[in-house]
């Protein structure tokens, strides 16, 4: 089917009165037990199961496309791999503050050559430990200033 189709999941709200949402409620609970493999009468799959396999399949999709990616370089580093935990503590984060965050770990932060390129103000040293030699960026904010160092070791 799924060489034929393309098969969109979307999930609604339940008992809030949704054109279909009864209909498709029925139909998956007699789904549940329907049987997969026409000539073998026994085997069919549970819903939790079927949830569980495209949840896994999907998880196991977006790690392999994150970690091949050409771009993110800095966000990679700091988000090695994809973390439940961590997503949901960064969806709770205010929109504000979750702006700062993802720009910060997209490098699109106005600091150094990000700021230059956008023709804002900018320096080619890092403030932070006046380390005329390091330019500052957003890598260098996160993993390398000594001067930032002991608020990077709660993190």
């Amino acid at each position: 089917m799924a060489e034929h189709f393309d098969v969109y999941l979307i999930w609604v709200p339940g008992h809030q009165d949704i054109p279909g949402n009864c209909i498709a409620d029925e139909l998956a609970r007699r789904d549940t037990s329907s049987i997969l493999l026409p000539d073998k009468e026994d085997f069919s799959m549970p819903r939790a199961t079927c949830k569980l396999l495209l949840l896994n399949q999907s998880i196991t999709k977006a790690s392999t496309r994150w970690q091949n990616a050409s771009v993110g370089r800095i966000a990679r580093q700091a988000w090695p791999y994809i973390d439940k935990a961590r997503t949901t503590a960064l969806c709770r984060l205010s929109r504000n503050d979750c702006s700062m965050v993802v720009r910060s770990l997209t490098g699109h932060w106005l600091v150094g050559t990000h700021a230059l390129r956008l023709n804002a103000p900018y320096n080619d040293f890092c403030r932070s430990c006046r380390d005329e030699e390091e330019e500052e960026s957003t890598e260098h904010f996160f993993c390398f200033c000594p001067a930032l160092s002991h608020r990077r070791l709660p993190i």
